[in-house]
């Protein structure tokens, strides 16, 4: 796992010093919108749980603020690598001769070379989850009536239900099932846009649990937890709280957490305080 986070890395470079090398030539900004799209086609191979997967994600204002803040935040970063190019070129007098094709070259040679090092959990995982909700034998069955059953329950609790109940009835869901079926089945219902408040809780507490951090690997599972927190500073503050542990205790699960910057973005929208302290704090461990 470790040698393929590397490999990730690695090639993930090549896509930031596509734009830097574009300022460094002198390239027009012009290019930013190019560089743009190869970085949104790269987040959506990469971080697909990150994209609506469906018109009924369009439908809510907690998604389309995410997604908003997801464009943006490529959009910044591709205008903080060209600046970077442009800035170096100013002070050392550098004009590279190169190819005008070059830095798009290597920014977009970064989509596949990710993707091949890039094994998401989620999606290998993907046809048992389907056995899980539509299993014909009776071991399937069973295991998708306790998934949708110990779902339903926490579906119901009210909205300011306590992290220790849900953390308290997650456990006890986690005693009769395998937590990858209950780490599929939180996700299916992210896709199918079906969280209730007190889900959307037990989907953060479960994803940044780190009793399941040999589930987090390459999942981007606490990813997707933070997108469903959406703009609930309650909710984010949960999240930058558990998170922020489970990267003290596991700082190489940080490639599965949201960006730096999609952090810091969500954080300039957050008005309480202390909140965005504790993102701030968070994003010390993301950058």
């Amino acid at each position: 796992m470790h040698n393929r986070l590397r490999l990730l890395r690695l090639f993930t470079a090549l896509l930031y010093f596509g734009p830097l090398l574009a300022g460094l030539m002198g390239h027009g900004w012009v290019m930013v919108a190019a560089f743009t799209l190869i970085f949104l086609l790269w987040s959506a191979i990469l971080r697909p749980e990150l994209w609506p997967h469906g018109e009924g994600d369009l439908e809510r204002s907690d998604a389309i603020v995410a997604l908003a803040a997801l464009i943006a935040s490529q959009v910044l970063l591709v205008i903080f690598c060209f600046a970077i190019g442009r800035g170096i070129g100013g002070v050392l007098g550098l004009k590279p001769a190169l190819p005008a094709y070059l830095p798009l070259a290597l920014s977009f040679l970064a989509v596949p070379l990710c993707r091949m090092v890039w094994r998401s959990q989620a999606a290998i995982a993907a046809p048992a989850f389907d056995w899980v909700l539509h299993g014909s034998d009776g071991a399937g069955e069973a295991a998708a009536h306790l998934a949708r059953a110990g779902l339903a329950e926490i579906a119901a609790m009210p909205d300011h239900v306590s992290e220790e109940a849900l953390q308290t009835r997650l456990t006890a869901i986690g005693a009769e099932l395998d937590p990858v079926m209950i780490r599929l089945a939180l996700q299916h219902a992210v896709t199918d846009g079906r969280l209730s408040r007190a889900t959307r809780k037990a989907l953060i507490i479960h994803a940044t649990d780190p009793a399941n951090s040999d589930l987090l690997a390459e999942s981007r599972y606490p990813a997707m937890a933070f997108v469903a927190a959406g703009v609930d500073c309650e909710l984010l503050g949960l999240f930058a709280r558990r998170c922020t542990r489970l990267l003290e205790d596991e700082p190489d699960l940080v490639a599965d957490c949201p960006s730096a910057i999609m952090v810091s973005k969500t954080a300039e929208e957050c008005p309480d305080p202390v909140v965005v302290g504790q993102l701030n704090r968070l994003i010390g461990f993301l950058a």
